[in-house]
């Protein structure tokens, strides 16, 4: 136990922060382990938001909607400015590396956990998975992000424009297989994987008012596979396209089992985009379509049901379509400016009109020291059509501004 003390805080006195180099410890069976992460504190000012893409300040909601909807925020603060702050995502991270058994792993974890009171502060897991090195393949196994998960957003802030990055199953178990083909100009990176993401990526349905429907069971986690090609284009870094999609089994029932019980669906979905850098620029596209998985999209509370019961008795799939384009310049090394227009759009039969979520985005990142980066953000965000899951307001807008501060070790 001595020895272990020492050796730590032998580890903890060497550290030099560095955002390219660890510390590291070697370890019986010659792993070797490093430490590395960041401090970092966001403060937000909204105004008709609640910091969340989805969620307005709205007035007070349909006193015949599910408790879930009555948010707190009322009519007397619609226009004023709220203030937010969290550094729950400070985070810290394991790597493991042992070149004897080909073996490599990540174990990370920030301190947005909740605690049996429901405040935030307590640690809690995001990574934690291992690959074996199998000669041209690679083999992960452990909670990981998804495939589907390409950062698609030029956003820094913790929550980013609707449409993209669902927290709930960006990081999820699985299972995968990757493996890269080197060609004389480009490279191709291929990945299959399974992944227990789907009752996340199918959202249940809490809107009762529309009969939505529910995900009460799976039997196997779905496939995804994706495919990256990189490409030299003469014009500044490597571009970059790829390609993913993803097949979501799951049953369904309605709230009582008397219409829907226990039904087989299965779900899909399919995004592509690029990254081409052009000198000091670098242009992005992404798009993504999904049928019945609604979960894609990123919103939380108001977010439509993957799945409807018309009046007819049909079960009907509700679709969406987002897509996003960025641009980013880096006139220094320490300084980089970049813009987005990011949209989604849920299409289902039983809506009146299609609820739809645009959000603006302009943000700068400035390297202030070798490890340390000060972030500033301003989003106008527009949603309409939200009054199919019973919210009782039809349409708003709202203004946010993000500052980071981020430490890296």
């Amino acid at each position: 136990m001595k020895k272990l003390v020492f050796s730590v805080l032998a580890l903890s006195l060497s550290i030099v922060p560095s955002i390219t180099h660890a510390a590291s410890l070697s370890t019986k069976g010659s792993t070797q382990v490093n430490i590395h992460g960041f401090t970092y504190v966001e403060f937000a000012w909204d105004k008709q938001t609640t910091g969340l893409p989805d969620l307005s300040n709205m007035p007070e909601p349909d006193p015949n909607s599910i408790a879930k909807y009555n948010t707190p925020l009322y009519r007397s603060t619609y226009n004023d400015i709220n203030a937010q702050a969290e550094s729950w995502l400070t985070r810290l991270c394991l790597g493991f590396k042992n070149s004897d058994a080909g073996i490599k792993g990540l174990i990370v974890g920030d301190f947005k956990g909740k605690s049996a009171s429901g405040s935030r502060g307590n640690f809690r897991m995001r990574q934690a998975w291992f690959e074996h090195d199998l000669g041209n393949f690679k083999l992960r196994i452990g909670q990981a992000y998804i495939l589907e998960e390409m950062r698609s957003s030029v956003s820094f802030a913790s929550i980013k424009p609707a449409g993209y990055e669902n927290k709930k199953m960006k990081r999820v178990p699985l299972i995968r297989l990757s493996t890269s083909v080197d060609l004389e100009k480009a490279s191709i990176d291929l990945a299959l994987a399974f992944e227990s993401g789907n009752k996340v990526a199918v959202n249940s349905g809490k809107d009762t008012k529309n009969k939505a429907l529910f995900v009460n069971r799976y039997t196997l986690p779905y496939p995804a596979a994706r495919v990256i090609t990189t490409f030299s284009t003469g014009f500044g870094a490597p571009a970059e396209v790829y390609v993913w999609g993803a097949v979501i089994p799951v049953f369904i029932s309605d709230a009582n089992g008397e219409y829907v019980s226990d039904k087989s669906e299965t779900s899909y979905a399919f995004g592509v985009g690029f990254r081409l850098p052009v000198s000091m620029f670098r242009l992005g596209f992404d798009f993504h379509h999904t049928d019945g998985a609604t979960g894609y999209s990123g919103l939380t509370d108001f977010e439509p049901a993957s799945y409807y019961l018309s009046k007819s008795g049909d079960i009907e799939k509700t679709s969406t379509n987002t897509f996003n384009i960025s641009a980013a310049y880096r006139p220094t090394k320490s300084i980089t400016l970049a813009c987005e227009y990011d949209q989604v759009k849920f299409d289902n039969n039983i809506f009146p009109s299609d609820p739809k979520v645009e959000t603006v985005v302009g943000n700068i990142k400035i390297k202030t020291t070798k490890v340390t980066m000060l972030g500033v953000e301003w989003r106008h965000i527009k949603a309409k059509n939200f009054d199919v899951v019973g919210a009782g307001d039809d349409e708003f807008s709202g203004e946010q501004i993000y500052a980071i501060y981020k430490y890296l070790f």
